[in-house]
């Protein structure tokens, strides 16, 4: 399923208009709906604000969402192998964590470098597992 899907569904059966979920996100309809339909990737600070409209984690949110791009290293975006090769396993970076962090914009983008990779990978930790003991 693509995050957009997602979202609609998510919408549909929390019985929501997209002026309701606005209201609750405050996130304006014309950008909501174009997250439904996939015309902008959303950050992660968006996908949080949509999560607390619902009531729901970040994660709860993404669950099921297909990775961007395919399983392949070669197909990764910029940067991401690199990262995986320094952090992966110093920081036991699970399949999950790397499914999380290809679906998702930082700062309004996608990281290009190992290091903004690794910057996105711990704020996800801190908000999506805050009870955990970070390195």
């Amino acid at each position: 399923m693509q995050l957009g899907q997602r979202l609609r569904l998510i919408r549909k059966e929390n019985q929501l208009t997209l002026k309701k979920l606005s209201q609750r996100s405050g996130l304006s309809v014309p950008y909501l709906s174009d997250m439904e339909r996939e015309v902008v990737n959303p950050s992660i600070d968006t996908l949080e604000k949509v999560a607390q409209a619902y009531n729901i984690s970040v994660k709860d949110l993404i669950s099921g969402v297909e990775r961007l791009g395919e399983s392949s290293n070669t197909n990764y975006p910029e940067g991401f192998q690199e990262f995986l090769e320094q952090y992966e396993t110093p920081y036991g970076i699970s399949d999950d964590w790397k499914d999380s962090l290809l679906k998702v914009n930082f700062r309004g983008r996608r990281p290009t470098s190992p290091t903004e990779w690794l910057e996105l990978y711990l704020y996800l930790r801190r908000i999506l597992s805050p009870k955990e003991k970070h390195r």
